[in-house]
């Protein structure tokens, strides 16, 4: 299964800002009037936190090359595991007044019962966005005592804690477990890396997958140089050339097929490496979808396209965004971005399996 690649937009800013700025719109296009209106990006978490702030990040970027220069706001629309802002936008009138910065997640909502699966492709879609790496935190006083993270692969068993059943770093967590021959237990319930650091520190959890950001800000010089806890690998989006991306921030960090082969003298493969890549490909390269309610006049949305394309090749949104974020952002264009959900809405039976058994071992 060949899915949509990504750059980072780093290298490429200056000539992705001055392509975008060239985009006119065709003439007699029917691009919505927003001179004096108030365009309402709506996220579907709760107030704060990284979705919160770096959705204000691209609004304040986006406003200034949308066009009729709106004033662009953040609404949160939280709760329904994310639904409800997403149906929020998915219901709301094509008017160009509502757009969309959503919890992507959708290599798992495609295992909902089929009433309660979200048409993602009916969308304006407009971009993804990825944040940072995942890295593997673990205690190093489990299994009686961890010297270096080559020692993680021979503990017996670990208590992994993460948002949900269906988080997706913590689904590639647990098969690369399994990978591994450790057992493990799943905790679930805790939304955020500072809930999930604060189980951790009351031995409720050994090991969650946490964002390169909180390894930046808060674990770095923290617990891991004191040397209570450790980085074990890392996990990121698929590049070009088919290797994992490594965010510079976790430097020496292995990923987690360099640190499952080291463990294991081979190659990893099979259905949980599947499970592993399929994430890699299609949830790893986009935290946020960045979307219009379906119906919206096809020349506004691609007026969003370009201006979004511009706004997020400044100077100012990558700084901006890559202080939230712990490293440059992940830039996903339209094509890929749709083509990602076309080949997640096409995912193989084996893959949708492989998960639904994760998931009934999680929830045991």
């Amino acid at each position: 299964m060949k899915l949509g690649m990504t750059k980072t937009p780093g290298a490429l800013a200056a000539s992705a800002l001055a392509l975008c700025l060239s985009l006119a719109v065709p003439a007699g296009a029917q691009v919505l009037d927003l001179d004096g209106k108030t365009v309402t990006l709506v996220h579907n978490a709760s107030p704060g936190g990284a979705t919160g702030i770096s959705a204000q990040v691209l609004a304040d970027a986006w406003a200034k090359t949308m066009a009729g220069n709106p004033t662009v706001v953040v609404q949160s629309v939280a709760g329904g595991a994310l639904t409800k802002g997403i149906d929020h936008v998915m219901e709301a009138r094509p008017n160009g007044l509502t757009l969309g910065y959503l919890a992507w997640q959708g290599t798992t909502r495609i295992l909902d019962p089929e009433p309660l699966q979200i048409p993602f492709e009916d969308f304006g879609t407009i971009a993804g966005i990825g944040g940072s790496n995942f890295l593997i935190h673990a205690r190093t006083d489990i299994g009686g005592g961890l010297e270096g993270r080559d020692e993680f692969a021979g503990l017996e068993t670990v208590k992994v804690g993460g948002y949900s059943a269906k988080m997706t770093q913590g689904m590639q967590t647990l098969a690369a477990l399994d990978l591994l021959g450790v057992d493990w237990s799943y905790v679930s319930g805790m939304f955020g890396d500072g809930p999930l650091y604060a189980a951790l520190q009351r031995g409720e959890i050994e090991a969650y997958p946490a964002t390169s950001a909180q390894f930046i800000n808060e674990l770095e010089a923290g617990p891991i140089a004191e040397g209570s806890s450790m980085a074990v690998w890392q996990m990121g989006p698929i590049l070009e050339d088919g290797t994992m991306k490594k965010d510079p921030a976790l430097e020496g960090v292995p990923t987690v097929g360099e640190y499952i082969e080291a463990a294991t003298g081979k190659a990893p493969e099979g259905e949980a490496w599947d499970v592993i890549m399929y994430h890699a490909q299609s949830s790893a390269p986009v935290n946020w979808i960045v979307v219009a309610p379906p119906g919206l006049p096809e020349e506004h949305l691609e007026m969003l396209r370009a201006s979004f394309d511009a706004a997020v090749a400044t100077p100012e949104y990558l700084e901006q965004a890559t202080k939230v974020y712990g490293s440059e952002p992940n830039i996903v264009h339209s094509e890929a971005m749709s083509a990602i959900i076309a080949d997640v809405q096409n995912t193989p039976e084996e893959i949708k399996d492989a998960m639904r058994g994760l998931i009934d071992r999680m929830e045991q």
